[in-house]
């Protein structure tokens, strides 16, 4: 009897040793997205309904996408972190050329836009590179379908809060996030300024 109470234990325990790793492997993106804070990391994790019911239906389908804990960005870390991101994407879809008159209207239009880096990083598919980067860490669960909602999303939102009309209201709100940051976490800001990363 006690040969097979030993027995059922050290079964037990291997299952218990090899569980083990991988849930260390996945908690360790949002671990080290919690312990290397952005600006963006300070402001909400969710858009207000008014802005979303605006939105089409793909681009609110990404959205809901986004903000899963299953399947979504907010596995590794907060969905803060791409939706008060100083990224912005012009117009034009995966279109290079489309996407490339986009950037010389808005260089043309709003040239504010790219006086402060912290607030606006204005490139061409910047959240089309960010999200494969996010869908080829460990653990990440993102099927490629998920993905292009999720960019979609990103890139339409983007340009809609972040630009245009919303553009003063977006760097206002961009600059209390640094400001955040720098006050609750000035090494961390001071290595974010260091990197040009804010």
């Amino acid at each position: 009897m006690n040969r097979k109470l030993t027995l059922i234990a050290a079964v037990a325990l291997l299952g218990a040793s090899f569980a083990a790793p991988v849930r260390a492997a996945e908690m360790t993106e949002k671990e080290k997205a919690l312990s290397n804070p952005y600006p963006n990391d300070f402001g909400p994790d969710t858009l207000p309904d008014a802005v979303l019911k605006a939105y089409p239906a793909n681009v609110q389908a990404g959205y809901k996408k986004l903000i899963s804990t299953k399947g979504g960005c907010a596995q590794c870390h907060s969905a803060a972190r791409p939706l008060n991101s100083r990224f912005v994407e012009p117009e034009g879809g995966i279109d290079d050329k489309k996407q490339e008159a986009s950037l010389a209207a808005l260089k043309k239009a709003q040239p504010e836009l790219f006086a402060d880096a912290t607030v606006w990083q204005v490139e061409t598919k910047i959240w089309s590179r960010y999200v494969k980067r996010m869908m080829n860490k460990p653990g990440c669960g993102i099927q490629k379908a998920d993905g292009k909602a999720i960019y979609e999303f990103l890139a339409y939102d983007s340009v809609k809060r972040k630009t245009g009309a919303n553009a003063a209201a977006w760097a206002a709100h961009r600059k209390g996030l640094v400001d955040q940051l720098k006050a609750k976490n000035p090494k961390r800001y001071d290595e974010l300024k260091e990197a040009k990363d804010l």
